[in-house]
């Protein structure tokens, strides 16, 4: 198995292997700079179908966008092509810091090779060498005639440059020799095409490097180089030293070869200066990351949310988190790309990524119910807003309904709804009366999302049961102690009660009997008796000029009446129930003496 179905087939078992672990996968995106080095970039959060949820009383939320972007780290789609001049010129001569001018090549070429590994741009290379002839190099020492290689496979490729010999022969890993007298370029460029025709990439590179100026093999130059620009191969080639140039040559220039191919010719008449152009031959760079949401326009993700900053030189990666303000309940399209660059141009690659956001309502809030009537119930509608064109009822989602604090918590009819076409789901339930149901209801909704893609979120509203209803008060005429059932209304229109003997008593819609507080009014004066509990008995005696006054008859009477109460007027009575409603006044009427 070759190495890059090894490894497709690698990436393929992780792939299955994370189906396993979560739904919820990165989303990424690649593509390659015209250099053969992968772009990618990733949308790792949120992900498609991630559902999130707008907080109460928001219009909108923001959403944190995170991920990676790398230039040069995936698998590269290249082949470069290194053609090295081998005729015996190059085995003379000198650059700074080098000497013969073939070594100045050779460090040159591994200076090169080197470069592309970090920028991660190549995927094989090969290696040519031409004089008056030219050859392919071997480049494993396995069995066979091995044309490319991975360019940091085991440093073969530093051994078979450095084998590179000035008679245009290679001495590993198998040892080859074309003649080293002339410069034939067309020879050079054939043997690149056949290395080219071995390489499984769609971009391929020659780097085609001489001392002079071509002399023999013009008859098919022309052919040559078209032959590569069929393939789809660039050519760069440089003139190594004063005594080359890119327009000079009999059978075929240097320039040329790069015209015809789209590539550029360099001329470096210092031959040790040559990794002065390795930048202009191979590198790439992590330009600029940028996001849009919802079709609009792109706008740069700052420095300050990406680390390490950009732009960078490849091969890197980085990682990036940014917020998306503002987003309203529906659909949204979020898309994040990454601009790379290298010598022979640009790209971009996009990842997008569609998320969903709700607002769950629930209403009404603060509604103030008169509490008192048995059977009581209160309702409350929560309604789901999403997606489909934004802000549209959401239908078939459960809703969890409870009472959190108050008089009804954790009352009977708490539990779950289902929202329906309108994304209403109703609750309701009914009130505890009397004194215990009196307060303010915490009612709550909370919707789940879809898991495990969504979030989980609640809202509330409050529901006051009052009592704001007065007591209604009753002066009952009662048992006199001799027995007898006193006449009412009285006879001849003399009053209610013609002895004065009167039950206290009062009703309440919230409270029981024995909560309320009853008083007596002397109309007369304005004077007040009590309070006294519900049923007591009392006798009322008008008496005009006399001083209003009260007794208590429970411990010298004979039981039947609790107080003895003397006013200058007509009694009334009111009651105060446990809400402090005070009810209206109702007369005991009795006569004046004499009676």
């Amino acid at each position: 198995m070759n190495r890059k179905k090894s490894i497709v087939w690698t990436v393929l078992g992780l792939a299955i292997a994370m189906l396993f672990v979560t739904t919820a996968l990165a989303g990424s995106n690649s593509t390659n700079l015209p250099n053969g080095a992968e772009l990618a970039v990733s949308v790792d959060s949120p992900v498609t179908s991630t559902e999130f949820l707008i907080p109460t009383g928001d219009a909108a939320r923001d959403v944190t966008v995170s991920g990676t972007a790398s230039v040069g780290l995936g698998e590269p789609d290249a082949t470069f092509v290194y053609v090295i001049d081998g005729s015996g010129s190059t085995g003379i001569g000198s650059g700074t810091g080098c000497s013969p001018i073939l070594a100045c090549e050779k460090v040159f070429v591994i200076g090169l090779n080197n470069a592309a590994i970090s920028s991660g741009s190549v995927d094989e290379v090969g290696v040519v060498v031409f004089g008056e002839g030219a050859v392919t190099g071997d480049m494993s020492p396995d069995g066979g005639d091995q044309l490319i290689i991975a360019p940091d496979a085991d440093s073969y490729l530093n051994t078979v440059v450095n084998s590179a010999t000035d008679n245009g022969g290679l001495g590993q890993y198998t040892a080859k020799s074309s003649g080293g007298g002339d410069t034939n370029f067309t020879a050079g460029l054939q043997r690149a095409l056949t290395i080219v025709n071995a390489s499984t990439n769609s971009n391929n590179f020659v780097t085609f490097l001489s001392d002079g100026e071509s002399n023999t093999g013009g008859g098919g130059f022309n052919a040559a180089v078209t032959a590569l620009a069929n393939a789809g191969v660039v050519v760069n080639s440089v003139a190594v030293g004063s005594g080359s140039s890119c327009t000079g040559g009999s059978d075929g220039t240097l320039q040329q070869m790069a015209d015809g191919t789209g590539g550029t010719c360099y001329e470096v008449a210092d031959p040790g200066n040559l990794p002065d152009i390795i930048p202009d031959l191979i590198s790439t760079t992590l330009e600029s990351l940028e996001i849009a949401v919802d079709g609009g326009g792109a706008s740069t993700i700052s420095n300050d949310d990406v680390e390490p900053d950009l732009p960078q030189p490849g091969a890197i990666s980085v990682d990036y988190s940014t917020v998306v303000p503002g987003l309203t309940p529906g659909d949204h399209e979020i898309c994040v790309t990454a601009n790379g660059s290298d010598p022979e141009g640009t790209a971009s690659v996009t990842q997008c990524e569609t998320i969903h956001l709700y607002q769950l309502t629930l209403a009404p809030d603060g509604v103030d119910n008169e509490l008192g009537t048995p059977g009581q119930t209160h309702e409350v509608t929560a309604t789901l807003l999403g997606p489909l064109a934004g802000a549209a009822p959401v239908s078939g989602r459960t809703i969890d309904f409870s009472i959190l604090s108050g008089p009804n918590a954790g009352a009977p009819g708490s539990g779950s709804g289902v929202t329906d076409a309108n994304g209403d789901a109703p609750f309701s339930y009914t009130a505890v009366q009397g004194p215990a149901g009196l307060g303010t209801d915490t009612i709550q909704a909370c919707v789940t999302l879809n898991d495990p893609l969504g979030e989980s979120g609640c809202t509330t509203v409050t529901k006051n049961w009052v009592d704001t209803t007065p007591p209604v008060s009753a002066c009952t005429p009662s048992v006199n102690p001799a027995g007898n059932e006193p006449v009412a209304p009285g006879k001849g229109g003399q009053g209610q009660n013609q002895d004065g003997f009167y039950e206290l008593t009062a009703t309440d819609a919230v409270w029981p009997e024995e909560s309320l507080q009853l008083f007596v009014v002397d109309e007369g004066t304005g004077t007040v008796f009590g309070p006294f509990a519900y049923g007591t008995n009392i006798k009322y005696v008008q008496a005009p000029g006399t001083q209003p006054k009260m007794r208590d008859m429970s411990k010298s009477g004979d039981g039947e009446v609790d107080y003895l109460i003397k006013g200058q007027g007509d009694a009334t009575v009111f009651a105060i129930d446990g809400s402090s409603n005070v009810g209206e006044k109702v007369s005991c009427l009795v006569p004046p003496p004499p009676q």
